[in-house]
């Protein structure tokens, strides 16, 4: 791939989307979120897509929501992902080694080896904002998110070697990680969503990642 303004740009669309994908996962939305994603422009995509199905239905719940009230969106949030008032097994667990590991525990192998990779980096949870295993998704995705940010600058700088070693990484931890979880992870989300909302999202990150696994093959 070419260090050129066009890599940059593709680069930094990702990191985009990663992080946007990771804040939705770590904590519910607010009323801000919700009002300003009404702002959002979603893009022209193929029909018979995630994407395209994910949009549609993210735009027609935010422009028949009032974004002032988000009870609902709080009390999905919690019944997906910290299975509130659910029966045991019945959400989308947010941790590779739930996903991974034979018995479905949490703070498994997994933890442990991403944990390291985000030292490498010199990342680490933020504290302040919440306390969660390491290979949380929205934590993985974040460390995406870092690493299409150094591909991005090194393809600014003409950095052709610095893209490449990027992209390396990229691979690896998408094969070691992401795509051994991701996806049956987002399977759940709308599974067990019962708002448009988390549906959508649900929908538009398979939607983002199955392009990913194919993107880094």
């Amino acid at each position: 791939m070419k260090a050129d303004r066009t890599t940059a740009a593709l680069m930094q669309y990702r990191a985009d989307m990663y992080m946007f994908f990771s804040r939705l996962f770590i904590l519910e939305v607010d009323g801000k979120l919700l009002a300003d994603m009404k702002n959002m422009k979603f893009p022209e995509v193929k029909k018979d897509t995630d994407f395209y199905t994910g949009y549609e239905m993210l735009k027609a719940y935010l422009k028949s929501h009032d974004d002032g009230d988000i009870t609902d969106l709080e009390v999905d949030y919690a019944r997906i992902f910290l299975a509130a008032g659910v029966a045991q097994g019945l959400a989308a667990f947010p941790y590779e080694s739930v996903y991974t590991n034979k018995k479905h525990l949490m703070n498994q192998e997994a933890s442990d080896d991403v944990t390291i990779l985000y030292a490498a980096k010199g990342l680490k949870a933020r504290e302040d904002m919440y306390r969660v295993p390491n290979d949380h998704v929205s934590l993985e995705f974040e460390y995406m998110a870092r690493l299409c940010k150094d591909a991005a600058a090194a393809a600014d700088s003409a950095d052709e070697a610095g893209v490449q070693n990027s992209i390396k990484e990229q691979k690896a931890f998408c094969g070691n990680h992401m795509k051994r979880w991701v996806t049956l992870f987002c399977n759940d989300v709308i599974k067990y969503a019962q708002t448009d909302f988390y549906k959508a999202i649900g929908t538009l990150c398979r939607g983002f990642i199955r392009e990913e696994i194919s993107f880094l093959a």
